[in-house]
């Protein structure tokens, strides 16, 4: 039980109810439509008396999904946190959420002796800006420590920066030297993130000799890992007059699904290229959950480089999906183009904290050094003494 009142409703008709009232082309839309003409035409007093109800719909409609986000807790709902916190349905539909943090979420919100207003989604705030927050604020909660809280938060959006940084910034480079190879000498093309899957590829008989993991490795299929070039075949095309065969990493999987089927594209891709579709994919669905949560006006007042990054992100992760899918110049160049763009804004983002950071190591590499000379030369004074026995 959640220890608020017990409702016998059905918490979807409720969300329905409250989208006619303040969604699109609703009762809010509509009532701003009539507002809008009626001053136009110089009649707004006429239309005095429904004008309260636009403050009643604004007011109404978040009442009935906070209650259909109740009934949805009583029913063990795993999004019902999520709905109380103030998202909506549509905004966490086909959404791969943390089940830890569902799970704080729901447990929060049951509970009716705890104040869980800490759950609730500021204004502005974005589907990431709360998961990285609320992370913080549960360790808050849990120790009382509001300091370690922020740390944790900070620990958790940092990390999770630098990985997009890298990703980015790799992926640019790579990609740049690669476009060059291609239009300078015709090098065919790689998808992005393969050079593992390379070298299995083309070393693995010296992988296989490696001591102790040799034996281990040996049992698994090249092609499981790195994909298979079997199946990559399927996708061969015309190329300086002969026809080509591409490698499993050369492959345009569209090609290989059209014309051998989704098992064979799977074969092609193997479990390295195929871990990075789905990543990067997912991360351009998450991207644009985030941007589908977000306050544009708001967000891009509050922290321009912020809201950059926020788009150049999902368009990074959505052009690298295409790349590692289907190589070619098109795709390729778009992730370059993206990549550049994701880690220059990441960059301005976070650059007073880079500076802040880089203040911070200074210091404490001077203090430490500091305490090590004196460290050494005490040290050296002791042996000195300890080997002169007129001391």
């Amino acid at each position: 039980m959640t220890g608020k009142p017990n409702r016998v409703v059905n918490p979807q008709d409720v969300e329905q109810l409250a989208e006619l009232l303040d969604g699109r082309g609703g009762v809010g839309d509509r009532l701003d439509e009539a507002l809008t003409r009626a001053s136009r035409l110089g009649v707004s007093d006429k239309l005095g008396a429904i004008r309260p109800m636009r403050s009643w719909v604004s007011d109404t409609a978040p009442e009935l999904r906070r209650k259909a986000a109740y009934a949805r807790l009583e029913d063990g709902d795993p999004l019902a946190g999520l709905l109380l916190a103030g998202f909506t349905p549509e905004q966490l539909k086909n959404k791969d959420l943390p089940p830890d943090i569902l799970l704080v979420a729901n447990a929060a919100a049951s509970d009716g002796k705890v104040d869980d207003g800490w759950l609730k989604k500021k204004d502005g705030e974005s589907l990431d800006d709360w998961l990285v927050r609320i992370q913080g604020d549960a360790v808050t909660q849990l120790t009382g420590n509001e300091e370690l809280g922020k740390a944790v938060a900070t620990y958790i959006e940092g990390a999770a920066n630098l990985s997009a940084f890298f990703v980015a910034s790799t992926t640019a480079a790579l990609g740049t030297k690669s476009l060059i190879s291609y239009f300078k000498s015709s090098k065919v093309l790689n998808a992005p993130g393969t050079f593992t899957a390379r070298l299995i590829n083309d070393r693995w008989h010296e992988l296989s000799r490696i001591p102790k993991a040799g034996s281990w490795l040996t049992r698994v299929p090249t092609a499981a890992l790195a994909g298979s070039d079997e199946a990559a075949m399927l996708a061969g095309y015309m190329r300086k007059g002969a026809f080509y065969l591409p490698t499993a990493t050369e492959a345009n999987l569209l090609t290989v699904a059209r014309r051998g089927g989704l098992a064979n594209a799977a074969r092609a891709a193997g479990w390295m290229r195929g871990v990075g579709i789905v990543g990067s994919a997912g991360a351009t669905v998450w991207g644009v959950a985030n941007l589908a949560t977000m306050d544009h006006g708001k967000a891009w007042e509050e922290d321009k480089a912020k809201y950059l990054s926020n788009w150049t992100g999902t368009a990074f992760n959505a052009s690298l999906t295409a790349a590692m899918i289907a190589p070619n110049p098109v795709t390729l160049g778009l992730a370059v183009g993206t990549g550049v763009a994701y880690a220059g804004t990441l960059i301005w983002d976070h650059s007073d904290k880079i500076v802040s950071a880089g203040e911070d190591v200074a210091d404490w590499v001077g203090d430490k050094a500091d305490k090590a000379g004196e460290a050494i030369s005490d040290g050296a004074k002791k042996l000195g003494s300890a080997l002169n026995p007129f001391d």
